[in-house]
């Protein structure tokens, strides 16, 4: 079967000279590569959507018990919504994480904490998520 297709092929670019049928044959290759390649991405996606799901739980940015970090709001926080800081309290290293106010009353009250507020991150819900509070007493360095 191969060899026949192998053969039918040859007799077709016959007619090219050496350097075309050497292209028509990379051609070739390179099509069936990433037919090949395709084919394993779509059969073996289902279980990588799998295996991230059972595995990525966003722990690596989990924080240990009763460690706080400062941060910055890089993108304002106004009750129940959704918006961003900037770890700046861990030395040179900066991380940005989605973040949400720790405490429920003052979400529902509609607290807003603006851009550059200085907060607390307490910890990380389920979702990476980070729980922030306003930093009273934030000390430069």
């Amino acid at each position: 079967m191969m060899g026949n297709l192998i053969d039918w092929v040859n007799v077709q670019i016959a007619w090219l000279p050496a350097l075309g049928q050497l292209l028509v044959w990379a051609l070739l290759l390179f099509l069936l590569a990433t037919v090949i390649y395709l084919l394993f991405s779509l059969l073996l996606a289902p279980f990588m959507l799998l295996y991230n799901r059972l595995t990525d739980k966003n722990k690596s940015n989990v924080l240990a018990n009763d460690d706080y970090v400062l941060g910055e709001l890089t993108e304002k926080i106004h009750g129940t919504a959704i918006g961003e800081v900037m770890e700046i309290g861990s030395g040179e290293a900066r991380s940005v994480h989605p973040a949400r106010l720790y405490n429920e009353a003052e979400a529902h009250n509609g607290l807003l904490l603006p851009v550059g507020t200085k907060v607390l991150i307490i910890d990380f819900d389920d979702r990476g998520v980070a729980l922030v509070v306003q930093s009273k007493s934030f000390i430069a360095d």
